[in-house]
């Protein structure tokens, strides 16, 4: 009797990873150049964009909140960033600054509207996206300038047989694994998540841990944006639409819950490579755009149901 709920708990622990190696088995098998070096490059530079959006996504969800915004901040880091670069070297840095600093301002003031204002995060970062949005058409309503070529090595660039942005996305992983589970901030994201009244009779600063949260999401979500700016090349309006939901998707995947508290920076990287490893099989077996859509939509609703279930679970 006791055999059920322990594979129950398994399935819980590790079924993403699961999920991952049965996919990877399967585009092995059955998808033509799958197995490929080529492909597995090609796969790494998709990802690496998704997944660091994904690591600040996981900060903000430890703490029982969430961030909508992040995908329109990206887009408008590769507009401002790729329009304002216009091929010129010498914007690199500048653009580069403006990029983190656009980020750390959009997470202050989401940080201070779910804190202070005591709006729901849902709705600060909802009107957030509206804002940024509306920031990106003030500036242009088309694809405008171009990325500097050595800015571009950000994105095509590789050291020795590894992709620059996996290297960028591995240095930031193991960098928010190291904050979330070796230091005061990461044990406070995780109390605050779990119990907030608790966490604040002991003493945590609350309401500056949940800022602080949100200001690692978006400087992450400005980085992947530079990403983006660099990949694309140009800047385009709707570059970073759809960021949001996947990198929701990725965490909740990954065994953090939506709730707070539990899980971590491991399982949104299998989360990401999940997701990204399906999108790309899917290009290669030539399924349209359109019917992607359908099923990351359906990944969407999976997602969703595997949290519920968990939710349930005694």
């Amino acid at each position: 009797m006791r055999a059920r709920p322990q594979l129950r708990d398994l399935m819980a622990r590790y079924g993403v990873w699961l999920a991952l190696c049965l996919t990877l088995a399967v585009g092995v098998v059955a998808v033509p150049n799958f197995a490929s070096s080529a492909n597995a490059d090609a796969v790494l530079r998709q990802a690496a964009v998704l997944g660091v959006v994904a690591l600040g996504q996981t900060f903000v969800v430890l703490t029982g909140g969430i961030d909508l915004s992040v995908g329109m901040l990206m887009g408008l880091v590769t507009v401002l960033g790729n329009g304002l670069m216009a091929g010129n070297e010498g914007m690199i840095v500048p653009v580069v600054l403006l990029a983190l600093v656009l980020g750390a301002t959009t997470g202050l003031l989401n940080g201070l509207g779910v804190v202070v204002a005591r709006v729901d995060p849902l709705i600060v970062t909802l009107a957030m996206l509206s804002i940024l949005q509306g920031m990106i058409f003030i500036y242009t309503d088309r694809t405008v300038g171009s990325a500097a070529d050595a800015f571009r090595q950000l994105a095509y660039g590789s050291v020795g047989p590894v992709p620059a942005p996996a290297i960028l996305l591995g240095t930031l992983a193991v960098a928010s694994w190291v904050i979330l589970a070796r230091t005061p901030l990461g044990r406070y994201i995780h109390a605050v998540g779990s119990d907030r009244p608790n966490a604040r009779r002991a003493g945590i600063p609350t309401g500056r841990i949940v800022i602080a949260a949100y200001v690692i999401c978006s400087l992450l979500a400005a980085v992947a944006g530079l990403l983006l700016a660099a990949r694309l090349g140009s800047g385009y309006t709707g570059a970073g639409a759809g960021f949001e939901l996947s990198s929701i998707v990725a965490v909740v995947l990954g065994r953090t819950a939506l709730s707070g508290g539990r899980g971590g920076v491991a399982g949104t990287m299998a989360g990401v490579f999940l997701l990204a490893i399906i999108a790309n099989m899917l290009n290669l077996l030539g399924v349209s755009p359109f019917t992607q859509r359908i099923i990351n939509g359906l990944i969407i609703i999976a997602a969703v149901a595997i949290y519920t279930s968990r939710r349930r679970d005694p």
